[in-house]
């Protein structure tokens, strides 16, 4: 399945978007997908929603973001990658100049995992949309948000939908 998918992104110069959306290729099939993504320059657009994805597989990704210049959407949701696979994606995006719409609903993200996403939109020049929808993050995580979102000229939609926040911390967006 997901290791011929890898080997044929090695060798393909056509795909423009793979949609592996609720296929259980677990972080074996994203190491896979990810191998044929080092040598791919034309896929723009990966969606690996619940997909049985963890820590793990968000550390490949993490460093495929760091070296990959044609990924421009990345939806991984729904896969419980919690704030430790948030970070090295966080890693990854501090690198890449491409990817502007990133979606990571439903991962398990904390107010820790929040905090990552802070310090990576101080820095990140390239993200339009993010959507970190259904992660409760509260109003602890939306204000390191917030301070991010300061340094930030570049995103212009973000999702932030059933992620415990209260009047307080949606003052200070």
């Amino acid at each position: 399945g997901a290791s011929c998918l890898g080997e044929l992104l090695k060798v393909n110069n056509s795909l423009k978007v793979l949609w592996m959306g609720l296929n259980e290729i677990g972080d074996e099939g994203v190491l896979s997908v990810c191998e044929g993504l080092l040598c791919n320059k034309t896929l723009t657009e990966l969606i690996i929603w619940s997909c049985g994805i963890s820590v793990k597989g968000a550390s490949c990704l993490g460093e495929l973001l760091k070296v990959n210049n044609s990924l421009k959407l990345l939806m991984m949701g729904a896969n419980h990658i919690g704030d430790e696979g948030v970070l090295s994606v966080c890693e990854g995006l501090q690198c890449n100049k491409t990817l502007t719409k990133l979606d990571i609903v439903r991962c398990g993200i904390s107010v820790k995992g929040a905090s990552c996403l802070g310090e990576l939109l101080k820095v990140n020049n390239s993200l339009k949309l993010l959507m970190m929808g259904a992660n409760h993050i509260g109003d602890e995580g939306v204000l390191s948000v917030c301070e991010g979102l300061q340094c930030n000229k570049t995103l212009t939609k973000l999702d932030m939908e059933w992620c415990g926040v209260s009047v307080t911390g949606a003052s200070c967006l």
